[in-house]
C-alpha cells in the first residue's frame, strides 16, 4: 500500500503549476506596477516642489546690491503638506553668487536653469533628495540675468507613497489571481472526474476481482488507463506465480513428509531388526531434511517481511559476525570444519552500515550452513570483513566443490538445488539475495581462492560523525552605570521632578542636566566644542529645533499610540513636543484693572495707542535677538495678519522694553518698572503669578499662540536607547502627570482634575489657542535674508537706528 505521506494530489499539483504561472505573471506585472507607482509618487512630490519653487521665484526682486528674495511663508507651507520629509532650498545667480539658502546643494549635472522645472534625484549628506531646478530672468542694472531656485525634499514620503501605490495595486492583482485560480480549480476538478470514476470502480471491487477496467477514457488519461489495465494483467501473473510458489512449497513439504511417512511405515512392517534400523535411519534423515526445509521457508518469509528500509538502523558488522561465528562453533556438525574470520583490512569504526541485524544474521548463517553442507567433512570456511571509503564487504568462501560458471545465474532462484548429492532445499542463496535487495547491497558469486564458492555482500558504508560540543559559560560583567547627558533651555528646577522620577524608575541611570539659552543651545548642537555630545536636546525654540532636525541630526524614535503626541507636536517621529505653553499677557494688578484689559490683539494696539503716555517705557517683551522663543512668538504673530505689524509699531512708539527671559521681565514688573508683559511664556508666568498677589494673567479672545517644549535624540548620542526611554517617559501618562502636579510647566495633554489655575483656564478657553505646528514652515523665518529683513523691520518698529 502506498505511504500516504509520500502521496500527492494531482489536482493540487496542477493547481500549484497554474499558481506558479500566475505568480510569474504577477511578478512581471509587479515590476511594471512598481515603475508606475514610482512615477506616480514622483508626480505627487514634484507638484509640491514645483509649487514651492514658483512661490519663491515670484518673490525674487532687484535691489541696489542686485537680485534678492523675500522667502514666502507659502513656499514652506506647500512643502509642509508633506509631513515627513526634510527640506532644503537654494536661491542663486548661476555662475555669479549665492543669494540665500543652503549653498552646498548638489548641482544638476550639466542642467541649466530654465523657465520649465527640471526634476532629479541626488544624494546630499548621506540622504536621497528629490530636487527641482527652475529659473527666471530679471532685469538688473547689468542687464537681464537668470535667477535660479533649487528646492529639495528627502524621499521618505515618496518611498512610502510608492509602496502604498504598489501594495494596493498588488493586492488587487492578488485578489484577481485568486479568483482566476478558483476558476482553474473548478476546471481541473471537472477534468479529473474520469479519474475519480475509475477510483470508485476499483474501490467497489471484491479482493479477487482482477477484471480489466472497461470504458473509453479521454485522450489525456488514456496512458494511465492502459497502465492500470497493464498493472492488473501483471497482478494476475504475480498472483499466479504466488499460487505456484505456494503450491511448490506445499508440494515440497508434502513430498518430504510423505517420504518420511513411507520410511516409518516400512520400518513398522519390517520383521528383521537390522532392516527396521535401516528404515528408521532413513526416516531420521528425511525428518532432518523436512526440518531444514521448514526452517528455511520460515527464514525466507521472515527476510522478505523485514526487508523494509524503514526498519534499518546503524549497525556494526564486526560484532555481529563474531556472534554468528561463536554460535556456529557450538554446533556439533562444525567440529571437523576449519572456520576462520579475517578483519585485518578493517579500520576501527568503518564497519557501520544501515542494516537489520536479524536479516543479516540469517543470511550469514545460511552462507555458513551451505558451505558446510555442500563441502567435505574437513571443509575450510573463511569469513572476511573489509571496508574502503564508501563500502563494506562481507565475504564467505569455502573449499567445497563450488558452483559451475554456467549455474551462477540461477543459483539464487528459489527451490533451485544444484547438488544431487546433498539434495538441499534450494532456498539458502535465495534468502541471501532477498537480504541484499532489502539493504540495497550488491551480491556477487564467484570462485574462492580456497577452490570452492565465494559469496560477497557489498553494503554502503554509513558515515558516523560524532560531534563533541563544549559549553562555555561566560559570567556576564555587571552593567556599568549609564550617564544620560541632557542639554536643555529649560530652568533646572522646572525639570528636576521629571529627572528624579526617571532616575528612580531606572536605578542604573544617572542624568547630567546642563542648562543653555535657546540660541547658545542651538549653536552648541551645530558646532559642538565638547568631546561628549548630548543624548537629549530640549528647547522651547521650536523653529530652531525643527532646523536641527531638518539638517538630519536626529534619531527616529518609536512611541506607542497611547503616548503619541498630537500631530502638531511631532515631526518625522524625531522631534516631540511634551508641553502645552500658551503665550500670555502678564499685568500688574496695581496698574491695570481687569475691566480695561483688551480682548484681542487689535484691541491691545488700540489700548496702548490710547494710553501711550501712561505706558511709555513700561511695556515689556522678549528681546528677539537674544531669546529664541521671543523670535518665534514675534514671527508667528506676523503671520496672523497686518494687525500684528501695526501692534509692533504701536508698542515701539510706546517705548517697548525688551528682556532676555521671563524672570527678568517679572522682576521688572515687581519693582514697578513696567506695567505689563506681552507674549510671556504662560507656564513661567503662572508660576511667578502664584507667588505674587499683584501679578495677573490674561488671554485674548481672538487667538493665543501655543509653544511646546520639544526634545530629540541626536544621532551623535552615546546612549540612544536610554535617551529614547527618557523621551517616551516625558510623553507617558506618568510623565504628563508629573509635569502637571510637580513642575511649573504645563502638560501637553489635559490631565484629570488639573490643580493649577492656568490649566483650568486653558480648559475653559480651549478653542482660542493656536498651537505652533512642528513643520518645515518654521524654517521660513530662519532664512538669512528673511531673518535679516524681519529683524530690521522689528528694529524700525521699536525706533532703533538702522
Amino acid at each position: 500500500m502506498m505511504n500516504e505521506r509520500q502521496s500527492h494530489s494531482l489536482q493540487r499539483r496542477l493547481l500549484a503549476t497554474m499558481a506558479v504561472g500566475f505568480a510569474l505573471l504577477l511578478v512581471l506585472i509587479s515590476a511594471l506596477l512598481w515603475t508606475y507607482a514610482q512615477a506616480a509618487a514622483n508626480r505627487t512630490q514634484d507638484l509640491l516642489l514645483a509649487g514651492a519653487a514658483l512661490a519663491i521665484l515670484d518673490r525674487v526682486s532687484v535691489r541696489t546690491n542686485g537680485a534678492t528674495v523675500d522667502l514666502p511663508n507659502s513656499a514652506m507651507d506647500i512643502l509642509s503638506l508633506n509631513p515627513v520629509d526634510r527640506v532644503k532650498y537654494r536661491v542663486f545667480v548661476p555662475g555669479q553668487r549665492e543669494i540665500t539658502g543652503t549653498r552646498d546643494l548638489p548641482a544638476a549635472g550639466d542642467l541649466t536653469p530654465s523657465i520649465e522645472p527640471v526634476f532629479y534625484d541626488s544624494v546630499y549628506r548621506g540622504s536621497v533628495f528629490r530636487f527641482v531646478l527652475q529659473g527666471r530672468q530679471i532685469n538688473t542694472p547689468e542687464g537681464r540675468t537668470w535667477v535660479a531656485v533649487q528646492v529639495g525634499q528627502t524621499v521618505e514620503q515618496r518611498t512610502a507613497q510608492q509602496r502604498s501605490f504598489f501594495t494596493t495595486g498588488l493586492a488587487g492583482l492578488a485578489v484577481l489571481s485568486l479568483i482566476g485560480l478558483g476558476f482553474v480549480w473548478v476546471a481541473i476538478r471537472t477534468s479529473l472526474a474520469p479519474l475519480r470514476q475509475i477510483a470508485l470502480d476499483l474501490a467497489r471491487r471484491e479482493p479477487g476481482d482482477l477484471a480489466l477496467v472497461e470504458g473509453v477514457p479521454p485522450r489525456e488519461i488514456k496512458g494511465l488507463f492502459d497502465a492500470i489495465n497493464g498493472f492488473i494483467i501483471r497482478l494476475r501473473r504475480s498472483r499466479t506465480l504466488t499460487e505456484t510458489f505456494i503450491a511448490d512449497v506445499a508440494h515440497q513439504t508434502r513430498t518430504s513428509l510423505s517420504a518420511m511417512q513411507g520410511h516409518l511405515s516400512l520400518a513398522a512392517d519390517a520383521k528383521d531388526p537390522n532392516q527396521m534400523r535401516t528404515r528408521l535411519i532413513k526416516a531420521d534423515r528425511q525428518a532432518q531434511r523436512t526440518v531444514r526445509l521448514t526452517n528455511q521457508l520460515l527464514a525466507n518469509a521472515m527476510v522478505i517481511h523485514r526487508s523494509d528500509k524503514a526498519s534499518l538502523q546503524p549497525l556494526a558488522l564486526k560484532p555481529l559476525v563474531r556472534d554468528i561465528l561463536g554460535e556456529s562453533l557450538r554446533d556439533s556438525q562444525m567440529r571437523a570444519v576449519s572456520l576462520s574470520f579475517n578483519d585485518d583490512d578493517l579500520a576501527v569504526g568503518t564497519d557501520v552500515i544501515a542494516g537489520d541485524e536479524v536479516s543479516i544474521g540469517e543470511a550469514l548463517r545460511n552462507l555458513i550452513e551451505n558451505a558446510v553442507r555442500h563441502g567435505p567433512v574437513d571443509n575450510t570456511v573463511m569469513i572476511t570483513l573489509a571496508s574502503d571509503e564508501s563500502r563494506v564487504r562481507l565475504s564467505v568462501e569455502d573449499a567445497g566443490p563450488g558452483i559451475a560458471e554456467t549455474d551462477m545465474a540461477r543459483a539464487t532462484d528459489r527451490f533451485t538445488s544444484l547438488s544431487d548429492y546433498t539434495k538441499g532445499s534450494g532456498l539458502g542463496l535465495s534468502i541471501v539475495k532477498a537480504v541484499a535487495e532489502g539493504h540495497g547491497a550488491d551480491l556477487k558469486l564467484g570462485r574462492s581462492s580456497l577452490g570452492g564458492l565465494n559469496v560477497t555482500l557489498i553494503f554502503q558504508r554509513l558515515a558516523v560523525l560524532v560531534l563533541l560540543l563544549a559549553g562555555v559559560l561566560v559570567e556576564p560583567e555587571p552593567a556599568a552605570a549609564q550617564t544620560l547627558l541632557i542639554h536643555s533651555a529649560t530652568d533646572p528646577p522646572a525639570m528636576r521632578p521629571l529627572v528624579e522620577s526617571f532616575e528612580n524608575r531606572n536605578p542604573g541611570v544617572k542624568v547630567n542636566y546642563v542648562e543653555f539659552q535657546t540660541l547658545s543651545l542651538y549653536q552648541s548642537v551645530l558646532q559642538p566644542d565638547t568631546a561628549r555630545q548630548p543624548d537629549v536636546v530640549i528647547s522651547s525654540a521650536m523653529d530652531l529645533q525643527v532646523d536641527l532636525v531638518n539638517r538630519g541630526l536626529a534619531r527616529r524614535i518609536k512611541v506607542t499610540p497611547e503616548n503619541a503626541p498630537p500631530d502638531w507636536a511631532v515631526w518625522r517621529s524625531e522631534l516631540f513636543g511634551f508641553t502645552f505653553e500658551p503665550a500670555v499677557v502678564v499685568y500688574d494688578r496695581r496698574e491695570i484693572s481687569s475691566e480695561e484689559l483688551p480682548l484681542s490683539h487689535r484691541d491691545l494696539a488700540s489700548f496702548v495707542r490710547s494710553n501711550e503716555d501712561r505706558f511709555r517705557g513700561r511695556i515689556g517683551t522678549y528681546n528677539i535677538r537674544q531669546a529664541g522663543i521671543g523670535y518665534l512668538y514675534a514671527t508667528q504673530d506676523s503671520l496672523q495678519g497686518p494687525q500684528a505689524l501695526r501692534l509692533f509699531e504701536v508698542l515701539g512708539r510706546a517705548g517697548l522694553r525688551t528682556f532676555c527671559c521671563t524672570a527678568d521681565m517679572v522682576a521688572a514688573m515687581s519693582n514697578g518698572e513696567i506695567a505689563f508683559v506681552f507674549n510671556a511664556i504662560g507656564s513661567y508666568a503662572s508660576h511667578y503669578a502664584a507667588e505674587s498677589p499683584y501679578l495677573g494673567l490674561h488671554f485674548f479672545d481672538d487667538y493665543n499662540l501655543v509653544m511646546s517644549r520639544t526634545a530629540f535624540v541626536p544621532k551623535t548620542s552615546t546612549n540612544p536607547v536610554v535617551a529614547a526611554q527618557f523621551i517616551r517617559f516625558l510623553l507617558s501618562e506618568e510623565g504628563q502627570r508629573i509635569i502637571s502636579e510637580q513642575t511649573p510647566l504645563l502638560p501637553l495633554l489635559p490631565v484629570a482634575n488639573p490643580k493649577s489655575a492656568i490649566e483650568r483656564e486653558i480648559e475653559n478657553r480651549r478653542g482660542t489657542f493656536l498651537p505652533i505646528r512642528l513643520t518645515p514652515g518654521l524654517l521660513t523665518f530662519l532664512d538669512d535674508l528673511k531673518k535679516q529683513d524681519f529683524l530690521s523691520g522689528w528694529d524700525m518698529s521699536l525706533g532703533y537706528a538702522p
